[in-house]
């Protein structure tokens, strides 16, 4: 029976070692960099196409402001809301131009960050390191289980990580896609928070990497020399506890990315969205109608 089951655990690492050496090679040397998609060839049809949709909303809205301008008879609430919206559309319509060369220096300043925290994480010394640390765990009858369960981790930990890296390169992708759409949103006030939230989700995307790179230079450091580490937090020594610190490290790495997106997701300065303002009122319109007496108790618990 002991035959039986030494066997069952020596095949799992067999299996285990091959979908790590696999995710390693799939995410090192791309997992902290962020591409510069805009000059891709689907994104800068895409993006020109975006273009041409602002420039003919622009020519629209530029020939209704001079035509309600002519209608008014130039009065001072008209000459005053022309003087409010005339710069926000000059620099929408300038910004939504320049957007593309605007997201490829992005992506470039936010490599040299990432680069300057970590220069090569995950590198073939910390990745041989951990792979030694786990046979040589699996190989102790007295921990060969235990062993095998957290490389399953550390596996799905990678396998997490790998996952998360291809959908920002994704998001990168339709962003910059998005972006001349985005940039026009700030000529007015009504669409501004549209474009601040493109702001906050392509910053997001280029943030999630620099982050990333502090917890596996950490994480690296504690696989090349583990035993200063172990000793300076009073940790028993052995290959099992340097995979359980594995497996944190990469669990704070994978935490990241959702910790980012509930920060990109709040509104800015807690001002509410327009949109999200209409939504309300035509809920509130409709619950009116279809359930009687419903508008007096709505004004009566209203401030």
């Amino acid at each position: 029976m002991g035959f039986l089951f030494d066997g069952l655990l020596e095949w799992l690492t067999g299996m285990v070692l091959g979908a790590f050496d696999g995710l390693i090679t799939m995410i090192t040397g791309s997992l902290l960099v962020s591409p510069d998609v805009t000059g891709l060839p689907q994104v800068v049809a895409l993006s020109g196409r975006s273009v041409w949709i602002v420039d003919t909303v622009f020519v629209l809205a530029f020939l209704a402001a001079g035509v309600l301008t002519v209608v008014s008879g130039g009065t001072e609430r008209s000459r005053y809301h022309v003087k409010d919206l005339g710069p926000r559309l000059v620099v929408g319509f300038i910004a939504a131009h320049f957007s593309q060369l605007l997201c490829s220096r992005l992506v470039e300043v936010a490599n040299a960050f990432t680069a300057a925290f970590a220069q090569q994480p995950l590198s073939k010394n910390a990745t041989a390191a951990m792979r030694s640390h786990i046979v040589a765990a699996s190989k102790d009858a007295t921990t060969a289980l235990l062993a095998v369960i957290i490389a399953c981790v550390i596996v799905m930990l990678l396998a997490s990580t790998a996952f998360q890296m291809i959908m920002r390169f994704s998001a990168l992708l339709v962003l910059a896609i998005l972006a001349p759409v985005a940039m026009a949103c700030h000529a007015l006030p009504a669409t501004d928070s549209l474009a601040r939230l493109w702001w906050r989700s392509f910053s997001g995307c280029l943030i999630i990497p620099a982050l990333q790179a502090l917890t596996l230079t950490a994480g690296q450091w504690m696989l090349e020399d583990p035993g200063n580490v172990l000793a300076a937090y009073a940790l028993p020594g052995g290959d099992l506890t340097v995979l359980f610190i594995v497996m944190v490290v990469l669990w704070t790495t994978v935490r990241i990315p959702g910790l980012v997106g509930k920060l990109v997701g709040q509104p800015n300065g807690g001002r509410s969205n327009p949109i999200v303002a209409v939504l309300k009122i035509a809920t509130v319109d409709q619950v009116t109608r279809l359930v009687p007496g419903s508008g007096k108790v709505l004004k009566a618990v209203r401030p």
